[in-house]
């Protein structure tokens, strides 16, 4: 992603280069991935305006970042998943895309520490409730992890059922009015809900 340079932002970052995280990139229309921001990444996060950062590691959140959070009114998800282990909790997935699914908490950013292996598992799974076809969710996946792409990780992404966010999914669409068809960004346009409803009954 390009770097842009911008005047008068106020805060002492007047003409500061707006650098954006490691491996950031945009998901979907109001959530991003990236790996874990640095101070010199403050400046490019606040033109995001986030809501919401969904953080993937068991460590303890950096200071300056926890302060950078409470400055600009950002609410922190913790999951805290091991990133060399060969096993994902199912658990932790399945309530971050919960997150991820309700735009009450866009706009959302998600890592990990370098955006690669967690961060890439969330949004594989996604991509597989977004029906996504397998080949292209692998592609994504391996364009972020590069030469350290591991099989368990794509093995994960495959197996991964999403029929009970679906459930949620509907769930929210009825409770939160602004939901409405020119936000059902995520999945199914109004005929495929209402099919979906029916079918379930």
């Amino acid at each position: 992603m390009e770097v842009g340079v911008v005047g008068g932002g106020g805060g002492g970052e007047n003409n500061d280069v707006l650098v954006p995280p490691t491996n950031f990139s945009m998901v979907e229309e109001g959530i991003y991935r990236s790996g874990l921001p640095k101070p010199d990444n403050f400046g490019f996060l606040r033109t995001l305006n986030l809501r919401s950062i969904v953080y993937l590691c068991p460590e303890p959140y950096p200071e300056e970042n926890l302060k950078f959070l409470a400055a600009n009114n950002i609410r922190l998800f913790q999951f805290g998943i091991e990133g060399k282990t060969g096993s994902i909790p199912s658990s932790s997935i399945m309530e971050a895309l919960k997150i991820l699914i309700d735009v009450r908490n866009h706009p959302v950013l998600i890592h990990c520490k370098r955006g690669k292996h967690r961060t890439g598992c969330l949004v594989g799974c996604l991509r597989k409730f977004q029906n996504w076809c397998l080949t292209a969710v692998f592609e994504e996946y391996q364009r972020f992890a590069g030469v350290k792409s591991r099989s368990t990780d794509l093995a994960y992404i495959e197996k991964f059922d999403s029929v009970c966010l679906r459930q949620c999914l509907y769930s929210l669409i009825y409770q939160y009015q602004g939901y409405g068809s020119n936000k059902r960004r995520l999945m199914y346009g109004e005929e495929n809900l209402q099919k979906s409803r029916v079918t379930s009954r």
